[in-house]
């Protein structure tokens, strides 16, 4: 009875560790380039059950030795093994904006970070005004790096035609630098629609459309019912804990009149 307790335990934990996620992308399903994340489940190894007990003698009536007879295999919880990211692209989405853009292709923006050069697909940029003057930066205020991972100056409104080439004042200004990011299961979600990824390749045309904005890829309602789903497994496995209880006390209350 005890082992079915800890199974019912983890099951409840394993359903607060979807419902964390589940409420992430519920948090962002109206960030710009936002990629929402997925649970992984494994069930823990399985226990071999045997019957014993079984006792036979030889014709003097000395106990023969008899071998456990396996009956099966009982389970002994789940956990959440590992969160995926769901890369997939978002819908785009018109804003009329001069500063946001949008990726056509997988590419990833770059961007200075106080911890170094990060990738986003978030495309909802601004002009901030420093002490060397207006410079392109993210919505939280990171710089977005040209092709030579220099930050970009600029003080009025500019075009961006697809391959990322900025014209500001009717002259060629600067390129856009966008990577191609190898090897997903290894990036690093950092947050901010940010992603730390190692060995980027350049996109020579990164299909960029100036004045969209390309969504999250969570959608509400999926994520609503999932939440649901979540929160209905948590109830029944917590109604499975308070039947356990209810039986180990029964069997507490016998013992005790024996």
């Amino acid at each position: 009875m005890i082992k079915g307790l800890y199974t019912a335990a983890a099951g409840m934990m394993n359903q607060m560790a979807r419902q964390d996620v589940v409420a992430n992308n519920l948090a962002n399903v109206s960030t710009a380039g936002f990629k929402k994340s997925i649970t992984v489940t494994g069930a823990f190894p399985e226990m071999l059950m045997s019957r014993l007990g079984e006792v036979k003698t030889d014709i003097s009536g000395k106990p023969i030795a008899q071998k456990p007879v396996v009956i099966g295999t009982v389970g002994t919880g789940a956990a959440v093994s590992t969160i995926h990211t769901d890369y997939s692209m978002g819908n785009l989405k018109a804003t009329s904006n001069y500063t946001d853009l949008a990726l056509g292709s997988d590419g990833y923006f770059a961007v200075e970070t106080p911890e170094g050069i990060r990738y986003t697909r978030s495309g909802e940029f601004k002009i901030s005004f420093t002490e060397d003057g207006g410079m392109l930066t993210t919505s939280h205020g990171f710089p977005v790096l040209d092709t030579n991972d220099e930050p970009i100056f600029i003080e009025g409104e500019f075009s961006v035609d697809s391959r990322g080439i900025i014209t500001y004042e009717n002259e060629e200004y600067t390129q856009l630098g966008v990577y191609r990011l190898e090897n997903p299961q290894e990036w690093e979600k950092m947050g901010d629609s940010l992603f730390n990824a190692q060995a980027p390749e350049p996109v020579d045309n990164p299909g960029i459309k100036q004045g969209f904005l390309e969504e999250s890829n969570a959608n509400a309602v999926q994520e609503m019912v999932t939440l649901i789903s979540v929160v209905r497994a948590y109830e029944a496995l917590q109604k499975v804990v308070q039947a356990e209880d209810e039986l180990n006390q029964v069997a507490i209350d016998e013992v005790g009149r024996v």
